[in-house]
């Protein structure tokens, strides 16, 4: 069970400083999660953002800024599993900037830096390149650089089990943070006045994936970073408007990914793990017809291919969605989901998943 609550939610202001624009946001998140017979956890977090964005100099345009986040961590652990220690206070914090130039008519080069501090593996520097080319007034196409990271979380770095000692698994004292490259080059436009198409080839690069190693004493597990590897694809989007009533969208993924385990790493099964957890294809068409100027009527096909660690079947859904608006601040509707019967699963081992069966929802929002 996990119960969430955000204060009294974020808040952000904007005024005018200096010849640019000063935004300020805060928030405080409080969750409790309780997870029987394992563990609960009980976690507070506090964020704060700052952003200048300055006035354009010259060919310049700059953004800078910084975040500061503190986390208050209070678990209660059992025989089963633990986190170690089991209350724990955390800080992150950043500082970014960036600068979009303005090479040529049409042509924009945007540069940019975060560097990102963690009590965990210390600072981690993220540089990031754009360049943009609006070649027709209602066409683009961009090329994209970037470096990214997912720091370790109390998972990584804290958890033991069982949750007494002798332990077989003692969380990872020397784990490191994940990192991918991302190349990436795309287009984006609007074809015709009814119809805009865009489409993304990616490429990936990762290194130091968790994973879980054996000491060299055969006694216990731990985490650690050895597994590397690259993801390729291709996304594709669209959409149609093909009378004044009725649009069509559709979108289209095929992902390709090859990872390894570096030389000193036996965690075979992460291999197979990873690389199975994502489909191969997946692909989306929707229809949405106005009836009338109050009601609006959407038909969902949704296609997502096959896993393979662990083996869950390929599955294509059918949703449908009734809308009404019966005043500019009142919208009712009612949706049916997984239509085609049977049920699906999506993801987990075949002992332990669950299957989404047909479902039926009914909504009403009322705005003030």
């Amino acid at each position: 069970m996990i119960v969430g609550n955000r204060g009294s939610g974020p808040g952000m202001w904007r005024f005018p400083a200096g010849g640019g624009t000063f935004s300020m946001q805060a928030y405080y998140d409080h969750t409790e999660r309780s997870v029987p017979p394992t563990f609960e956890d009980s976690q507070g977090i506090v964020d704060l953002q700052l952003q200048y964005s300055a006035n354009p100099i010259g060919a310049h345009t700059a953004v800078w800024g910084a975040e500061y986040r503190y986390g208050m961590d209070r678990v209660t652990n059992s025989t089963y599993i633990a986190l170690l220690p089991p209350n724990l206070d955390q800080t992150w914090a950043s500082l970014f900037a960036q600068d979009e130039i303005a090479l040529l008519d049409g042509l924009r080069l945007t540069l940019g830096v975060r560097a990102e501090h963690n009590d965990y593996t210390g600072t981690q520097i993220l540089p990031t390149a754009r360049l943009a080319w609006k070649w027709a007034p209602n066409e683009m196409v961009w090329a994209a650089a970037s470096r990214t990271d997912r720091a370790p979380s109390r998972l990584d770095h804290d958890t033991f089990a069982p949750g007494q000692p002798p332990y077989l698994l003692r969380g990872g004292p020397n784990v490191l943070a994940e990192t991918a490259d991302d190349y990436e080059i795309g287009y984006r436009g609007q074809i015709t006045s009814a119809a805009s198409f865009s489409a993304t080839v990616y490429h990936t690069v990762y290194d130091r994936l968790r994973t879980t190693q054996v000491d060299p004493s055969f006694t216990y597990l731990f985490y650690g970073n050895g597994m590397q590897g690259t993801t390729s694809g291709l996304e594709l989007w669209a959409s149609y408007q093909a009378t004044s009533i009725w649009r069509l969208y559709g979108g289209f993924n095929r992902l390709r990914q090859s990872l390894h385990l570096t030389p000193y790493s036996i965690d075979v099964g992460a291999v197979q793990s990873i690389e199975g957890t994502n489909p191969a294809r997946w692909g989306m068409l929707r229809s949405s017809l106005d009836i009338g100027p109050q009601a609006q009527f959407d038909v969902t096909v949704r296609y997502v291919g096959a896993l393979s660690q662990p083996a869950v079947p390929s599955y294509t859904a059918l949703d449908l969605r009734l809308g009404w608006r019966p005043r500019p601040n009142i919208d009712l509707s009612i949706a049916g989901q997984n239509l085609l019967g049977g049920g699906h699963a999506e993801f987990t081992d075949v002992a332990t998943r669950t299957d989404f069966k047909r479902a039926v929802f009914l909504k009403v929002e009322y705005r003030q």
